[in-house]
């Protein structure tokens, strides 16, 4: 009896073992039966929004990403139609980055999937499960290159909307990209590329080199950081709207009203709302469901001029109209969507 309790749980070890180890071979970034690693979705859907694990191409083929997806319910008629994709790219942490779970920001995704939108949060290489060298931060403090790393950065978000718009569930144009913190620096480098797939650019609190040497409000190379921006500006075409809280302890008002100068004076289209204090922090604006009562009115319409403006072949996500915000916005740069 005794023999057999102690053999016990060295045969669920050892399944267990089995069962990772298959695990790691069906999504190691270089598998070593085929050159391409696997692809597309892993696992059933779960109950929260049709919840699934996907692995993705990045920009890097050796390391592909894992991502979440989310997807709104099957029509009543029983048909899963296309929809049209919002990727919403993360942050990041150098203390936490490896450590850091799968993105999920539930508020904000179910925004857009309460919309109609499928919803993909690619976890860039670099962070969490996807892993890998944090190819997205060249140089250091002293001598960033901003510029370069938001493109490296791009280079990820690209390879998920190429990935994604050709799944038949999603539309293969008016894909709207979405980014906070690095992920909207991220997302700003992507808009100078003009992909055919995507329609606009959302940047909630988007930036590089926040917090520098441990500082509230300092910022790594904020004059490079404006001077690449400038540069993306000058090559993007597609309408951005930003939204940075006048309590964001990493890029406050005054740095976001001289980005989006900078972003508008190159030839960037940008509707940029200063939001009234938010929380304990404002780079945290992204986060909960407050969230939807303070932007979301504001990005209602600006998706409605969106589609109006630049309407495609696909049917897209119906509006639920505007509600009250319960904070003042103040819109520093608004000009017409192009």
């Amino acid at each position: 009896m005794n023999c057999a309790r102690g053999n016990a749980p060295g045969l669920a070890t050892g399944l267990a073992l089995l069962w990772v180890g298959l695990l790691a071979l069906a999504v190691a970034p270089t598998a070593s039966v085929a050159s391409e690693p696997m692809l597309g979705a892993f696992g059933p859907e779960g109950a929260r929004m049709r919840e699934q694990l996907w692995i993705l191409p990045s920009g890097d083929a050796n390391f592909p990403m894992r991502a979440t997806v989310f997807r709104p319910a099957i029509d009543p008629s029983g048909e899963d139609k296309q929809r049209p994709l919002v990727v919403i790219n993360h942050g990041t942490d150098e203390t936490t980055r490896l450590a850091v779970s799968m993105p999920v920001y539930y508020y904000l995704s179910r925004w857009f999937v309460d919309r109609g939108y499928v919803v993909v949060l690619p976890q860039r290489r670099g962070h969490g499960a996807t892993g890998g060298p944090l190819a997205e931060a060249i140089g250091n403090c002293a001598h960033p290159d901003h510029y370069a790393s938001g493109n490296v950065a791009a280079d990820d978000i690209e390879a998920a909307v190429k990935f994604m718009t050709e799944q038949p569930f999603v539309s293969h144009d008016g894909a709207i990209v979405v980014g906070v913190s690095t992920g909207g620096w991220a997302s700003l480098a992507l808009s100078a590329r003009n992909l055919p797939q995507v329609q606009a650019i959302v940047n909630f609190a988007g930036g590089r080199g926040g917090h520098a040497y441990g500082q509230l409000n300092a910022i790594c190379g904020r004059d490079a950081l404006l001077s690449a921006a400038r540069v993306y500006a000058t090559h993007a075409q597609e309408p951005t709207i930003w939204f940075y809280a006048r309590n964001d302890s990493y890029f406050g008002p005054k740095f976001a009203e001289d980005l989006a100068q900078t972003w508008s004076s190159a030839g960037g289209s940008v509707e940029e709302h200063i939001l009234q204090p938010y929380g304990n922090d404002g780079h945290a604006i992204a986060d909960d469901r407050q969230g939807w009562d303070i932007w979301g009115p504001s990005l209602d319409s600006f998706l409605q001029r969106v589609r109006e403006a630049a309407p495609k072949s696909v049917e897209m996500a119906d509006d639920h109209g505007s509600r009250s915000p319960v904070m003042i916005e103040t819109s520093t740069i608004t000009p017409s969507v192009k």
